[in-house]
């Protein structure tokens, strides 16, 4: 299930507000450093649910709330999609800094370490203990363990982009749907970054394949490792197209994200075989609101807002009317 030692995610639900590009980005080629900055954000990280068998596999629940219910309801705060999960299966709780897990009175029980436990029953969670609800089964990390870091929201091979190493199209249009529904049934903000490399053709056809491949892959570890959060989804949709499903984010801090990205990339020296390439990258914004009906709706508007940035000259954000 563990793919290659994936990108270390920020440990907090804030951006970056710096606006030193350069700063954010220097220490990217530094082995030393991204190890310095990898053990750090893992001391901060909140202890989490992986998805080890289930849909969407690799996915992380960090438990930042003090209570939080697990079940297939839309308005559970760890959803799941899964037809043999009841509703409202169970619930996390904490009680003096440790996970506390009990079920809810599931159909289906609820199974620790092959153990069933009793409806209200409760039980401390421990590192790597295994959590099997329905068909899908979650493994529990304590926070702060680096184990958390390296799994870095990516389950599979069949969910990664084999280049940038992110998400791929097929993953992102699942976690859209179950996102939108999530947004939906709670009434809570959610908005889409739908973002392009401007010229990318020329990027080929002046340096070559390789270097676009570069690009690519320096752009997707930028954008990564400064702008997205550990309960962000950021994806290659296709070619030089990117998307980031932002969650609890309004379209007003959408636009402060989307401008932060655009900057960085607009200053970011990118570097191939001693020769620097200029890189832009115009995006479209999209929110929820009352009118749209479905994540396919909320993700043309982020398109047709992206192209509308391309149209007006590049290197530029534009928001979703």
């Amino acid at each position: 299930m563990c793919p290659p030692v994936p990108p270390p995610c920020p440990p907090s639900d804030s951006f970056d507000s710096s606006d030193d590009a350069g700063e954010k980005t220097a220490v990217l080629h530094g082995d030393q450093e991204t190890l310095k900055k990898e053990l750090q954000r893992a001391k901060e990280q909140e202890a989490c649910l992986i998805i080890i068998r289930g849909t969407p596999q690799g996915h992380r629940f960090f438990l930042a709330q003090d209570e939080m219910t697990m079940g297939r309801d839309p308005s559970a705060d760890i959803t799941l999609a899964d037809q043999s999960i009841s509703r409202k299966h169970a619930k996390i709780t904490k009680q003096n800094g440790r996970a506390v897990l009990t079920d809810l009175g599931s159909s289906n029980g609820t199974h620790v370490n092959d153990k069933r436990i009793k409806p209200g029953e409760t039980v401390l969670l421990e590192k790597e203990d295994m959590i099997r609800i329905g068909n899908s089964i979650l493994k529990f990390l304590p926070a702060g363990e680096l184990e958390i870091l390296f799994y870095g929201n990516l389950g599979s091979a069949a969910h990664q982009d084999p280049l940038t190493k992110i998400y791929n199209k097929g993953y992102l249009q699942e976690a859209l749907e179950a996102e939108f529904k999530r947004a939906k049934a709670l009434h809570t903000d959610f908005s889409l970054l739908f973002f392009d490399l401007d010229h990318f053709k020329k990027v080929n056809d002046n340096f070559g394949h390789a270097a676009g491949d570069y690009v690519l892959m320096e752009f997707a570890n930028l954008v990564r490792s400064n702008f997205v959060r550990p309960k962000d989804i950021f994806a290659r949709y296709g070619g030089e197209e990117f998307v980031l499903l932002l969650a609890n984010t309004n379209a007003q801090a959408a636009t402060v994200v989307a401008e932060k990205i655009r900057s960085a990339i607009q200053t970011f020296a990118f570097i191939f075989e001693n020769k620097r390439i200029p890189v832009t990258t115009s995006l479209g914004v999209a929110e929820i609101r009352a009118d749209i009906e479905s994540a396919q709706t909320l993700l043309k508007a982020a398109d047709k807002a992206l192209y509308a940035a391309k149209n007006s000259g590049r290197n530029r954000v534009v928001l979703a009317s």
